[in-house]
């Protein structure tokens, strides 16, 4: 990270210190350095510079700051946070990327007003300006505005490290089923939402869409999050949401869809040769067979798997059947 943007975040991290103290309660070292991301070292290092540059922070009895308050009486009056071109800019964009039907929708669009009625200068004119000038839209997406109660709950539940009870219904099944449920993260995955988290009952991990559960409950029973679970790991071996044993995959493309294969990154793992007659390879490791599959029968004609055998057979499968579909059409007779 560049000198000037540690900088940066130092500074904010400092003054949210100040306000989260200035509030009057006793977090733990611990507890603010979850809230604020980062090492007890660093909020310890953070309230020692508050404490430098005249703010009174005391601790307990013996003067340990494991849980920092503000010296009794002492008034702080916190000066504002200046908002960059970018930083105004980048809201601006980050609410016209969130589509309509996208959860707390509505809250982030009367949140900006209010950061542009607070930044009364070129940045908030600015930030004005790019309202008008960026839009988009959207096909295909998922309809979560209903489900903000449900997707609050499960954040609580996460981050209380809370077990819930699912009642949770599968494209394959006629009916819910109910089940206990431990969710360690929701995850925006190609506009959808999903929960991952872990199965008592499955003895493995589960990936849920958000959308299919019917009903959440918090049992009030605390569970410990599995040591195998790594989201980073997930995020580089998944190719979609599913998280599975990944695969090495080795597609060729046509020469008149190279250039769009080549200017985009599908995979975090992917390599990308280019072919004497044209054509391009494409390579990379990931989890996630069903996924895979459907992208890859989107691209039609022109593409032609490699590797895996059995995802080259399951295309062919495919293809066949959808051929025998049309052929049967065309061999009816016409009325």
């Amino acid at each position: 990270m560049p000198p000037a943007a540690r900088r940066d975040r130092q500074v904010v991290r400092l003054l949210g210190l100040l306000k989260t103290l200035a509030e009057g309660g006793r977090p733990s070292v611990h507890q603010l350095a979850t809230r604020f991301k980062t090492r007890r070292e660093t909020i310890y290092r953070d309230l020692r510079a508050l404490q430098a540059i005249g703010y009174s922070i005391v601790g307990d009895e013996s003067g340990m700051l494991s849980r920092p308050q503000l010296a009794p009486g002492l008034e702080t009056i916190l000066p504002p946070v200046p908002f960059t071109s970018k930083e105004i800019a980048a809201l601006v964009w980050a609410v016209k990327e969130a589509g309509n039907r996208q959860p707390f929708r509505a809250a982030l669009s009367t949140a900006l007003p209010k950061v542009q009625a607070l930044v009364a200068n070129r940045e908030g004119r600015m930030g004005q300006a790019i309202d008008g000038a960026v839009g988009g839209w959207t096909r295909g997406v998922k309809d979560y505005t209903a489900l903000e109660p449900l997707i609050l709950e499960l954040v609580k539940a996460i981050v209380g490290q809370t077990r819930c009870r699912v009642s949770y219904q599968s494209p394959a099944r006629k009916q819910p089923r109910a089940y206990p449920f431990d969710p360690y993260r929701v995850l925006s995955v190609h506009g959808d939402l999903y929960c991952v988290g872990f199965g008592p009952e499955h003895g493995h991990f589960l990936t849920l869409a958000v959308d299919r559960i019917h009903q959440l409950d918090a049992t009030g029973e605390r569970f410990q999050v599995n040591p195998a679970f790594d989201p980073k790991r997930l995020e580089a071996e998944a190719f979609g949401a599913s998280w599975e044993q990944p695969m090495h995959v080795v597609l060729r493309f046509s020469a008149n869809q190279a250039p769009y294969v080549k200017e985009r990154e599908w995979h975090p793992s992917q390599r990308i040769k280019d072919l004497r007659d044209g054509r391009v390879e494409l390579t990379f490791t990931a989890g996630g067979e069903f996924e895979i599959i459907r992208w890859i029968l989107g691209w039609g004609d022109a593409v032609e798997v490699v590797r895996p055998r059995r995802v080259r057979e399951r295309v062919r499968s495919v293809l066949r059947h959808a051929l025998s579909r049309y052929t049967e059409e065309d061999e009816r007779p016409r009325r």
